[in-house]
């Protein structure tokens, strides 16, 4: 383990790392490239089996601000645990070892907190495939928002949860991440949004995420989408004490009709898909009755469908995949 210097920086910057050494030095690099310069860089290798702990440990010897923690392989939540532990900044923000970021991503993000007396700040991304980058929305606006606003649009999933993008004030990181779950930082961000008083948004993209065919997003199976599901049931448990109950049972009954429908048009068995699709009905059969109304007519017509007749919906899924023209880049503009 290296040792940064001893003054405390506006910011800490927290990076996980596990056999990426084909990008990490890109992203390190993009890091010490940042406009603002009072910052440290808080690596921790998970165990990496390949040349990623010496890259880093290279990177810690030429520059103090740069802190190495080499550790066994327990996983990116718990990784991020600990250096948030390790963390002692105003602010703290996060990137992933294959990614990397503008050089003017930190400056502008603390910029707008400050002029705007925020907890949280949040910028946009690009899509980085080996077709060159590309951000789905770009808005150069700047919105500010109160506590409820932003708790809403987290429910609403309309502020994604990749904290990658966004920097919080430490105060803010009052909760630990679940280790050994998948979307642990979609379990967590409520929690973390609770002691935001205000949060901006500056959706322009300041962030390059690698799309890897190995990425966990990426790997769409049957087991990733229920996953994704019950990171969802843990934000319902989260908000079943408060006003935003409703509104969190109705988007977990829109997410079960969507986990259904991704799963059923999977290419594996038929048995493993019917029996994902027996762990979505009862999450079905408690919430969707109160506010299947609400649901756009398809997705409505697919909910009744599903709990009448989970066969003929599993085949009507796969007919409207047969049938769908995909509009989505071919996997092999996706890094590998």
């Amino acid at each position: 383990m290296t040792t940064p210097d001893t003054h405390t920086p506006i910011l800490d910057i927290i990076l996980p790392v596990y056999n990426t050494e084909r990008y990490l030095d890109q992203c390190i690099q993009s890091i010490v490239d940042q406009e603002l310069k009072d910052w440290h860089l808080i690596i921790i290798d998970d165990g990496s089996t390949d040349a990623s702990p010496e890259i880093c440990d290279s990177w810690a010897n030429s520059d103090k601000r740069i802190t190495v923690v080499h550790k066994p392989n327990s996983g990116q939540a718990d990784s991020r645990n600990v250096a948030i532990d390790m963390s002692t900044a105003e602010y703290v923000g996060f990137v992933d070892s294959d990614d990397r970021i503008e050089p003017n991503m930190y400056s502008f993000l603390l910029k707008t907190i400050k002029e705007n007396n925020a907890d949280i700040a949040i910028c946009n991304h690009y899509n980085y495939t080996t077709m060159g980058s590309l951000c789905k929305h770009p808005d150069y606006n700047i919105e500010v928002l109160n506590h409820d606003q932003a708790t809403e649009l987290i429910i609403k999933d309309q502020i994604p949860s990749y904290i990658w993008q966004m920097v919080f004030r430490r105060s803010c990181l009052n909760y630990r991440m679940p280790e050994h779950v998948c979307f642990e930082d979609y379990a967590v961000l409520p929690y973390w949004f609770e002691k935001a008083n205000r949060v901006v948004r500056a959706m322009r993209p300041l962030y390059h995420y690698r799309m890897r065919r190995s990425s966990i997003v990426h790997n769409i199976n049957p087991q990733q989408k229920f996953a994704f599901l019950e990171a969802e049931k843990q934000r319902l448990e989260y908000y079943g004490n408060s006003k935003f109950k409703p509104l969190a049972s109705a988007y977990i009954t829109l997410r079960a009709i969507h986990a259904a429908k991704h799963i059923a048009r999977i290419n594996t068995s038929r048995k493993v898909i019917l029996e994902y699709m027996e762990r979505i009905k009862p999450i079905l059969k408690e919430y969707a009755p109160k506010y299947a109304g609400k649901l756009k007519t398809k997705d409505k017509l697919l909910y009744h469908l599903l709990m009448r007749n989970t066969s003929l919906f599993i085949n009507y899924l796969k007919m409207e995949k047969v049938l769908k023209v995909n509009k989505k880049a071919s996997d092999r503009y996706y890094f590998d």
